[in-house]
């Protein structure tokens, strides 16, 4: 996450140079009065969004990272709190998107997050994860199946009698990121053993009930 903070003077100037751009005399018309359907300000907020846009992208091109990375770095920040849902969206439609390259290189760029030193980040790494293998491509499957070694790194270092969970914070959350790498890493090997079943399988009670009542029905008839 040190990447972007180092460039926050150009963001801010590339960002104003994008605002001091004035569009051409014969791009910026406006509207016929006799129109009242807000085209002014439609161009506004058309206008808008391509900046933000724009600067999205300029923040990654200082940082060197890819589209995925930088959603990676975004979703595992160390601010308090769940990752951000429009950071962990991204990563699911780019999962989707592209599935032979973007699951892997999630998960790649999920490992080079410090699990050893946060714990905040440390559960949000794990969060991350476990939303792209609940609601990913099935392609993020085979790629969690590389990740074992590092939920069982995450367990081992965040123990009770490690140097992880022995101080601060580490206390609360270490029990809670133990856990949570245990399940993520027996979800993993159960879906590298069970291949038929992919991650977007559910037990849907309602739908199974209905279904059983209808043949019990049936057979009275």
């Amino acid at each position: 996450g040190g990447g972007g903070g180092g460039g926050g003077s150009s963001d801010d100037s590339s960002h104003h140079q994008l605002q001091r751009r004035s569009p051409s005399p014969h791009q910026h018309q406006h509207p016929h009065p006799q129109d009242g359907r807000g085209g002014s300000t439609n161009v506004l907020a058309s206008t808008k969004e391509v900046t933000k846009a724009g600067v999205e992208v300029i923040k990654r091109m200082l940082a060197n990272l890819t589209y995925i990375e930088m959603s990676v770095v975004k979703a595992t920040s160390a601010v308090d709190g769940p990752p951000k849902r429009k950071h962990t969206k991204r990563l699911i439609e780019e999962s989707w998107k592209n599935p032979h390259a973007a699951p892997a290189e999630a998960m790649v760029a999920l490992s080079r997050c410090p699990l050893l030193n946060s714990p905040v980040t440390t559960l949000k790494v794990l969060a991350t994860v476990h939303e792209l293998m609940q609601a990913g491509s099935p392609a993020v499957l085979p790629a969690s199946c590389h990740w074992l070694e590092h939920f069982e790194l995450v367990e081992c270092n965040w123990g009770p009698e490690q140097m992880g969970g022995d101080f601060g914070l580490s206390k609360v959350c270490g029990p809670i990121i133990v856990r949570f790498a245990a399940l993520l890493a027996a979800k993993a090997r159960f879906h590298a053993a069970h291949r038929a079943f992919e991650n977007n399988y559910s037990f849907n009670a309602a739908a199974d009930a209905a279904a059983a009542k209808a043949e019990a029905a049936a057979e009275e008839a």
